[in-house]
């Protein structure tokens, strides 16, 4: 089994390369795999270029680091993801106090870029908050995704979920979209009293709201002979839909069909936002997030599924390269 440099997998699937019949041991807040030619480390910090294992170790880490024929160590960072591939250790230095090992610094030949760690390292904390809060999330993710432009000033109009969305978006027109759009402002020029507040990209449909009340219904005009309406409400669907564009609209990432098999093995490693499945673009279309990766997943009752990618560095793109999809487009870089 290979895994790809800085791409985040199962710990399982980490430990699994110290081969089969491997030893599993913990230490002070890291895990081993001693094998016989290979010791995977997974530690819950690293820097851009080497990882600090402290002590005490498990006996047969020591012993099998202090000999003369050290094994290759293959090391890992733990995120709430998984588990980054920091790579083979280039060296192992051995620190040592009062004849006991006390730590171990690890180097590597090609240490993680700056900002895909500045991007993993913080979590999720957007995340955890999804499904309780789903406003301060959806403005916790805009400012990580989109931290190198900075926020203007906005309106204050409409309500609670939409003025904090126009908080977060201003002076960043990627937060707006292409594939589906929000306007700046809503607009009261219906007969059925509903305001229209965004459309999907190619003006399909219109995304139109109640007129009233500090979070309410959301409907999609266009895509059925009558209103449809959005499983969330307002504040839900604004942080869905912030998701889906960053996931299609963003410079690195991609666009493929794929079916069951290869819709589990892409989410594997990721998180499900947790909300329910938005009617567009599919009719069940549900977003995950990892470190730095946000996809896309839509259903139409069918056995394809639709999958959009986006990501905050090229690295994150190399597992998904690997697994053989037909892509529509692909960018990464």
């Amino acid at each position: 089994m290979e895994i790809e440099l800085w791409s985040v997998v199962a710990e399982r699937e980490a430990l699994a390369l110290a081969g089969p019949g491997a030893t599993v041991l913990s230490g002070r807040d890291t895990a081993y795999a001693v094998g016989p030619d290979t010791i995977v480390v997974i530690s819950p910090e690293s820097g851009a270029g080497e990882v600090v294992l402290p002590g005490p170790f498990p006996e047969l880490v020591e012993e099998r680091l202090g000999g003369v024929l050290r094994p290759a160590v293959r090391a890992f960072t733990r995120l709430p993801e998984g588990c980054l591939a920091l790579g083979v250790a280039r060296s192992a230095e051995l620190g040592y106090r009062r004849g006991a090992l006390h730590d171990v610094r690890l180097s590597f030949e090609a240490p993680v870029p700056p900002d895909l760690l500045g991007q993993v390292s913080p979590g999720l904390d957007w995340l955890e908050q999804a499904g309780f809060d789903p406003v301060g999330a959806m403005g916790r993710f805009i400012a990580d995704w989109y931290a190198e432009i900075p926020p203007r000033s906005a309106s204050d109009t409409g309500p609670a979920p939409l003025r904090a969305f126009h908080r977060a978006a201003a002076g960043r027109p990627e937060v707006y979209g292409r594939s589906s759009v929000i306007y700046g402002q809503a607009v009261s020029d219906r007969p059925d009293g509903l305001l229209t507040f965004g459309q999907e990209g190619d003006g399909v449909c219109t995304f139109v709201m109640e007129p009233d009340g500090d979070d309410p219904r959301v409907y999609y005009d266009g895509l059925s002979d009558r209103l449809l309406p959005e499983r969330e409400r307002l504040s839900g669907f604004l942080l869905q839909s912030v998701l889906a564009r960053a996931a299609m609209d963003g410079p690195l990432g991609g666009m493929a069909f794929v079916d069951r098999p290869q819709a589990r093995r892409i989410v594997a490693p990721l998180r499900r936002v947790p909300l329910r499945p938005m009617r567009w673009p599919c009719l069940f279309s549900r977003c995950y997030a990892g470190p730095g990766t946000v996809v896309l997943i839509g259903e139409d009752d069918t056995d394809w599924f639709e999958m959009y990618v986006g990501v905050r560095h090229p690295a994150l793109l190399r597992r998904l390269r690997k697994l053989g999809l037909d892509w529509e487009s692909f960018t990464d870089c």
